[in-house]
């Protein structure tokens, strides 16, 4: 009796089994195939991001699916490229009025003033379109700002003006103070009257954007000559990328504090909302993450060095640090490649590179020195680094001036 009932429970255990992973096969082919009658109005590049973004949405996805169906056929290329690039929390809990309304204001805002035919739908869709800068909270700052700025540059003639007059707005409504670690967003900015860089930052990219002006972040993660990081703006006029502080208003582009700050950075990136596709871009790609790329920007400050470094095999990590508040910290970090490969654009002075894999690690000072390419042999032990002094040096800031 004992052995029946243990051989009818063994059936029942495996019969339970096997329906329940035949209910959750039919879920599963189900729910793949929810969105599917949306594949023929979704554009083919983003189809795929957009399908899987939709089943990661949870309950959010009925929202974000009839901002797909209900928006105009003008403005679902930008729709379908936000929903496919969006963080997780926003497929959560963007709403469909809210991407709707603000998808159209940009396009309608490109439309309106003459420079919004003078990019490239590229930098439209990067720069332009996207809600948000940072790590800011989600706000609809679009509407405000346009209406108190179309006044303030309906009748110029060039959008570098454009991106000047809207920096002097936002500069007499923001000044520079240390907040908390977490982004403030434009409104809590522009109420409270003060932000950190990273802040400033967000409310003067948003500001142009809301004026149909391409605009993006751009930082270095620490200065090697000095303590401290720093972020400003990079707004795109007049055919090309320029810098600026943030509500730090100059006369003119590409003129900042920071100026000589900018030419000696170790590296200089700039963010762009979605990945980039380097076929369709003059950038020089960093890297793609999961739902924005990193641009190298230092290519628009000065002539990088090269840095190529060689290890003994594939998927190494390899990373550049520099010395900055006490100790070494990291800037760039890349695999190896197939061939055992990684390349650096940054640049010059000394650096700390340092490589690891499996338990072992190996690390060198390398001297970089601008427009020439320095390669370096890394190979990994398992030897503890022992005790050593080295010396990380970089030009004064006087071989960095500009007349």
């Amino acid at each position: 009796m004992k052995e029946l009932c243990l051989k009818f429970g063994g059936f029942c255990a495996r019969y339970l089994f096997f329906n329940a992973f035949l209910l959750l096969l039919i879920v599963s082919f189900s729910f793949a195939g929810e969105f599917d009658d949306l594949r023929e109005i979704i554009p083919d590049e983003d189809e795929e991001k957009v399908i899987e973004n939709l089943e990661k949405a949870g309950d959010n996805a009925v929202e974000l699916r009839r901002a797909i169906e209900y928006g105009a056929d003008g403005i679902r290329e930008g729709l379908c490229f936000m929903i496919a690039n969006m963080a997780p929390s926003d497929l959560a809990n963007v709403s469909e009025d809210f991407l709707i309304n603000d998808v159209s204001l940009s396009y309608n805002v490109r439309d309106e003033f003459w420079w919004g035919s003078k990019y490239s739908d590229e930098l439209f869709l990067h720069y332009v379109l996207p809600y948000r800068v940072s790590q800011e909270p989600v706000e609809a700052w679009r509407p405000y700002l346009y209406s108190q700025l179309k006044p303030v540059v309906k009748d110029l003639e060039t959008m570098s003006e454009v991106a000047v007059e809207v920096n002097r707005w936002c500069g007499e409504r923001v000044k520079f103070q240390q907040t908390q670690r977490q982004d403030q967003g434009v409104f809590e900015t522009l109420r409270s009257g003060y932000g950190r860089c990273e802040e400033m930052m967000i409310v003067y990219v948003s500001a142009l954007r809301a004026v149909g002006i391409p605009a993006r972040e751009a930082w270095t993660p620490y200065w090697a000559h000095c303590d401290n990081n720093h972020a400003w703006t990079e707004v795109w006029a007049d055919g090309d990328w320029h810098y600026t502080g943030s509500c730090e208003p100059k006369p003119s582009l590409d003129n900042a504090w920071f100026n000589v700050s900018a030419r000696r950075a170790a590296i200089v990136l700039a963010s762009a909302f979605g990945h980039i596709d380097e076929n369709k871009t003059s950038d020089r790609l960093y890297k793609n993450r999961d739902h924005y790329g990193i641009i190298n920007s230092t290519f628009n400050y000065r002539q990088p060095s090269k840095l190529t470094v060689v290890a003994e095999e594939e998927s190494t990590h390899v990373w550049i640090s520099v010395f900055n508040f006490g100790s070494l910290r990291p800037i760039l970090h890349r695999y190896t490649d197939s061939d055992g490969l990684a390349a650096f654009y940054m640049g010059e002075g000394d650096f700390f590179v340092s490589a690891g894999k499996n338990g072992k690690s190996c690390w060198k000072v390398v001297e970089l020195v601008q427009d020439q390419e320095t390669r370096i042999n890394l190979e990994l032990s398992d030897d503890r680094i022992g005790e050593e002094t080295f010396w990380l040096r970089y030009k004064p800031s006087e071989a960095y001036k500009v007349d």
